[in-house]
């Protein structure tokens, strides 16, 4: 019997005071309840954004009448996926995109210079490599389903209408530092939140 193909976590690591968008709410992990005091049991209490980490936008994020993360469609977010390298150190661009060999229900991660670091345990970086609004909408055009990037958004207000009106799905906050550009499947599971406009979500990746 063959060894299967071991699964690759692309989720970043939630921790006390990580990296968040400046005007989101900061992360605290803390230890409310613990044995070590004489408690009975451990109890880890969160506060944090919906946008923390690796995280799923649902189309509520930029349009008041759109869907919460129940209404996601979870078939664009699991299946055949390619991660691709971007090369142009500022943005990722309808040059760059066209390049692709785009087909209708692809699903496409892309890694950028900023996976070169562990980008979590550092400050927020406002110069973080963003998908430009006319690649986002030829990514529309050409039928991708699912769109994930390596920083906490993937990128301005119009990139974000292209994907979320279209229903495609946007994953953000991806840990690609140790994922090599290639086909994979993909298997990325947002927390299921009545109202929220986002999700945390565990990302695993397995080579094709």
């Amino acid at each position: 019997m063959p060894t299967p193909v071991p699964w690759l976590d692309a989720t970043t690591p939630m921790h006390d005071q990580m990296v968040h968008w400046p005007d989101n709410l900061g992360v605290s992990v803390r230890r409310t309840l613990s044995q070590d005091r004489g408690d009975d049991a451990n109890v880890t209490e969160l506060h944090l954004s919906a946008h923390t980490g690796t995280h799923v936008d649902a189309p509520l994020h930029f349009r008041s009448d759109g869907g919460d993360t129940t209404t996601l469609d979870l078939d664009r977010l699991l299946g055949p996926a390619r991660v691709v390298a971007i090369q142009d150190p500022k943005s990722i661009s309808l040059a760059e995109v066209q390049q692709l060999d785009i087909q209708p229900g692809d699903r496409l991660l892309f890694k950028t210079r900023i996976s070169a670091g562990e980008w979590s345990t550092a400050p927020f970086q406002p110069d973080f490599v963003a998908l430009d609004g006319d690649a986002a909408r030829h990514l529309r055009d050409a039928g991708v389903v699912c769109v994930g990037v390596d920083y906490l958004s993937v990128g301005k207000a119009d990139a974000h209408h292209a994907l979320l009106d279209a229903g495609i799905c946007v994953i953000e906050g991806l840990a690609l530092q140790h994922i090599a550009p290639g086909a994979y499947e993909l298997m990325c599971l947002p927390l299921l939140i009545v109202g929220s406009d986002g999700a945390p979500a565990r990302v695993l990746l397995r080579p094709l």
